[in-house]
């Protein structure tokens, strides 16, 4: 269906061999391109709103990085094998402009975003971030050190790719582990994780925190997969798994 609307509305439309990574296919998807701007928007996003174009086009000309942001469904989904990523999302990334633009480089997504060319081509992601999680953080923090302005507006797409709960997880999981990385060689600011990190080892609690967890993670573990996971503990877990990650590596 994809090869046949190719040739029907005039896309240049291209199936990959392998699954290249998060980094690297948007690096590959910019250098393809051959316009004055580039609008990325993810393949499970959908697109509501009839101005979604139009709104974008009412920032043109420009010099910054245009972030539109993202919402889930208002209802939760009928599987409940998917409700934690629908809860997750709901309360943490489906964020309104007022508040992602009071910090706009820690609240910008790689979903749904437009940029010049030129600007692209001079500041491609880092494809050393390997699998799932935070290479938008890191995108934008570069960004942030060479002075290059992210600008929120309201102009979402909806996040239509909801992942079964042990999927989201795993991901997570992996997320975790690239944050940890990310900030042990001070590539990232400090996140809301980062900052919970810090002020427990700050007072000396990280061995307090770590044997509570360790007392509760089989009622936490079986909370978060279950049909009404908790986002508190869910971040809790995060957490936990960031200390760990920090050991590991």
């Amino acid at each position: 269906m994809n090869k046949e609307l190719a040739f029907k509305i005039n896309v240049n439309y291209t199936e990959m061999s392998e699954n290249l990574g998060r980094s690297k296919i948007r690096n590959w998807l910019g250098k393809a391109a051959y316009f004055e701007y580039i609008l990325f928007l993810d393949g499970d996003s959908a697109i509501k709103s009839k101005d979604f174009i139009a709104t974008y086009l009412k920032e043109l000309p420009t010099s910054s990085v245009i972030y539109g942001g993202r919402k889930y469904i208002p209802k939760a989904p009928r599987s409940k094998k998917k409700i934690l990523h629908w809860k997750y999302g709901t309360k943490r990334e489906a964020l309104s402009v007022k508040t992602r633009n009071k910090n706009p480089y820690l609240n910008f997504q790689s979903n749904n975003f437009l940029i010049p060319e030129k600007l692209f081509v001079q500041n491609l992601f880092d494809e050393k971030v390997e699998g799932y999680g935070y290479e938008d953080l890191l995108y934008a923090f570069d960004l942030k050190q060479k002075g290059v302005r992210i600008k929120h507006i309201d102009n979402p797409v909806i996040h239509d790719g909801l992942e079964l709960n042990t999927v989201f997880i795993k991901k997570t999981n992996q997320a975790i582990s690239n944050l940890a990385q990310l900030y042990q060689h001070g590539k990232v600011p400090p996140t809301r994780l980062i900052n919970t990190y810090l002020r427990l080892k700050e007072y000396g609690l990280l061995t307090l925190f770590k044997w509570t967890f360790q007392k509760n993670e089989e009622k936490i573990n079986k909370n978060i997969l279950s049909d009404n996971p908790s986002i508190p503990l869910f971040n809790i877990w995060k957490l936990y798994l960031f200390i760990q990650h920090l050991k590991s590596s």
